[in-house]
């Protein structure tokens, strides 16, 4: 009895395609705020979206819930996303013990 399911909820292949949505979206997302100081959480939320919906919108047969889980996509994105960056800044921290100084390109998004 099938049930439609590959077997593997996670494949090289879309943990590849998260990992580099995931960075896609902190080096976005920190660039804009170094060069025009736009708010880091809703910027990271917004690439998110656009990453998400872009997929559905390149994919060769969406459906309609298709369109929906996009949305849960750009959510789990979003929160990979904030979480990496939260531990490279921690991970920094615990290096030079020191704060991190303003002009770093990894900040906190919270």
């Amino acid at each position: 009895m099938s049930t439609g399911l590959s077997g593997q909820l996670f494949t090289a292949v879309n943990i590849g395609s998260v990992t580099i949505a995931t960075s896609a979206i902190i080096v976005v997302t920190n660039t804009l705020y170094t060069l025009f100081r736009l708010p880091t959480k809703w910027t990271a939320f917004a690439i998110a979206l656009i990453i998400a919906y872009l997929n559905v919108l390149f994919s060769a047969t969406p459906q309609w819930y298709d369109w929906l889980l996009a949305f849960v996509n750009s959510c789990l994105l979003f929160c990979s996303a904030l979480g990496l960056n939260e531990i490279v800044i921690k991970s920094g921290k615990a290096q030079t013990k020191e704060p991190v100084q303003e002009g770093k390109f990894f900040r906190s998004w919270l």
